[in-house]
């Protein structure tokens, strides 16, 4: 039986359970950032072998992924329908000047190289930029290819315009941003991603106050980076080792002081139209 919860710590609110379900209940996002299950991950071997099973990396990566991963194995065509119905959701619960940050990356299927641009088109967003996350290594050493070494955060908006603070222009759109570790090399989660990313899109794309979320929070590391930059947060996760795992990490969050200071006038928010630059 699925275990279904709901729990209020401090500005944030975590819900385990399907987010297929829970998103007709939401409303007010204003930013949504997000690395789903990047699908058909149970194909991974039960041992890693060649130049990748001999690299600390992946070694570690297939033994972490057997013990904890998701079991998320659908048809490709499945998944990317799953994928977009998910996010056609999202956008009818968000605010219309919201962002949409979507980590994902290029995958292979029969041969065929799979970037998400080509196949991630959500109604009610527009993709406003592309960000090419440097990750610092890759772990594809057994692959007739030049190693992988990033994963790419497709930045959508939902309207004509959109909440943009300017100071984070300087970002560019290559992000050199060291993959996660945990101490002693051990993650909670096999594939979490730094808090580095979070922090730049919620940082660039809303106010203090405003409400962030995640469907796919996993251990909840988009909700640790909104409370620490003084936003309210919802998550929701299926799975409920991770789920307590989250709850665990956003009641640590909340603790601890905030990154922010108190909001002061400012000069004209620049909501960009289409149309007036690029």
């Amino acid at each position: 039986m699925t275990r279904h919860a709901i729990e209020t710590i401090g500005d944030a609110v975590l819900y385990l359970g399907d987010c297929r379900e829970i998103l007709p209940t939401l409303s007010g996002i204003n930013c949504t950032v997000t690395s789903p299950p990047y699908n058909q991950m149970t194909a991974i071997p039960a041992k890693a072998s060649g130049l990748w099973g001999e690299s600390r990396g992946g070694a570690g990566f297939v033994s972490r992924w057997n013990d904890s991963g998701y079991a998320d194995d659908l048809p490709e065509h499945a998944y990317q329908a799953f994928q977009c119905a998910v996010f056609n959701a999202v956008a009818a619960c968000s605010a219309p000047d919201a962002s949409l940050f979507y980590n994902h990356q290029l995958r292979w299927r029969d041969g065929e190289c799979l970037h998400p641009i080509s196949w991630f088109k959500p109604e009610g967003w527009r993709l406003r930029s592309e960000v090419i996350w440097e990750r610092g290594g890759g772990m594809m050493l057994n692959a007739r290819m030049f190693v992988r070494s990033d994963e790419r955060i497709l930045w959508f908006v939902r309207g004509r315009e959109w909440k943009w603070n300017q100071d984070h222009v300087g970002l560019g759109t290559i992000w050199k941003v060291a993959r996660e570790q945990r101490q002693g090399g051990d993650k909670e989660h096999p594939v979490a991603y730094p808090l580095e990313l979070p922090h730049r899109c919620i940082g660039a794309t809303t106010d203090v106050g405003d409400t962030i979320f995640d469907p796919f929070m996993g251990s909840a590391s988009t909700g640790v980076a909104a409370l620490k930059l003084g936003r309210k947060f919802i998550g929701i996760e299926i799975e409920p080792k991770y789920f307590d795992i989250a709850c665990r990490r956003i009641e640590e969050a909340w603790k601890q002081p905030r990154l922010f200071e108190e909001p002061k006038p400012k000069a004209e928010q620049l909501s960009l139209l289409a149309g007036e630059q690029a």
